[in-house]
């Protein structure tokens, strides 16, 4: 079983590197997004490290303001990174920068080899009731998809205005975090480049990121192979300092215990004794 990992980061580039080293017997390939609003040498440091290994690429880079399409650009742009190197794998694994492995390399490779098949991508009905439905204005599950939604750089004009929405296709949410077979991201490349208008609806969507992936899988020929299971631990009930919640030693007990794969979100500074306990007890 050959993974793609694909990694949208805009800071602590030596936690980067660090997962990278960690998942390497697991990987075919890494592509490292690096927000283009990051500092410089956030970015130099990574190219600096692409350059001594033979399995990481950085994609053309992407502003990546919270809320917007650029997320989405970036996510793309790995994608394309990632089919164009020529490099195998079976599934592409989407991961943030803060990511870090709760299970060894070869069990996350088990994993997916037992799976095999399946599109592991959050993905709910938002015209149903979800767990979206009790936030209110912009971030009400439908009116994140059919209401206008103008950004500019951090801020975002929400237009209440409700449009009809793409194609007649049942809109869908869910996590950002997914991974997914190659023939569904060759897929999802496809569509994309040859449907202009699906690029344009999406671009005024809030949050594009937890909305345009899973509703394009919901109403793909792969629809039957989505299973919403969560490979991430992600804690959003327990601030610190806010949600989700930066894990830390006191987490370290819940992440052994979970059935996930990767845990979020971690600091190089705040994580740190978590992290030596993971290498330690959970990937040793």
């Amino acid at each position: 079983m050959q993974l793609a990992y694909l990694i949208l980061g805009h800071a602590h580039p030596g936690q980067i590197i660090r997962m990278i080293e960690r998942l390497r017997p697991s990987a075919s390939i890494f592509v490292v997004h690096i927000d283009a609003r990051a500092d410089a040498a956030v970015y130099d440091e990574l190219a600096a490290y692409a350059v001594t290994v033979h399995d990481v690429l950085l994609a053309p880079r992407k502003r990546c303001y919270w809320g917007t399409y650029g997320i989405m650009e970036a996510a793309f742009a790995c994608i394309s990174t990632v089919l164009a190197s020529g490099k195998p794998f079976d599934y592409a694994v989407l991961l943030s920068g803060q990511d870090y492995p709760i299970k060894r390399p070869q069990e996350i490779a088990a994993f997916f080899a037992q799976h095999a098949g399946a599109e592991f991508v959050e993905a709910f009905p938002l015209d149903k009731p979800n767990r979206w439905t009790p936030q209110g204005g912009q971030f009400q599950a439908m009116a994140r998809v059919l209401h206008l939604t103008v950004n500019f750089r951090s801020r975002t004009l929400h237009i209440p205005l409700r449009r009809r929405f793409y194609k007649g296709w049942e809109p869908h949410g869910g996590s950002q975090w997914w991974a997914l077979s190659r023939a569904a991201v060759e897929w999802i490349d496809s569509y994309r480049r040859s449907h202009p208008a699906l690029e344009r609806y999406f671009r005024y969507v809030f949050i594009p990121d937890e909305a345009m992936i899973q509703t394009m899988l919901a109403n793909s020929p792969f629809r039957e192979r989505i299973d919403g299971r969560a490979i991430h631990y992600i804690d959003w009930e327990r601030p610190n300092p806010k949600l989700p919640r930066t894990l830390d030693e006191e987490d370290f007990e819940r992440l052994r215990a979970s059935e996930c794969l990767f845990g979020r979100k971690m600091h190089p500074e705040m994580s740190a004794t978590l992290l030596e306990r993971v290498d330690a007890d959970l990937l040793g």
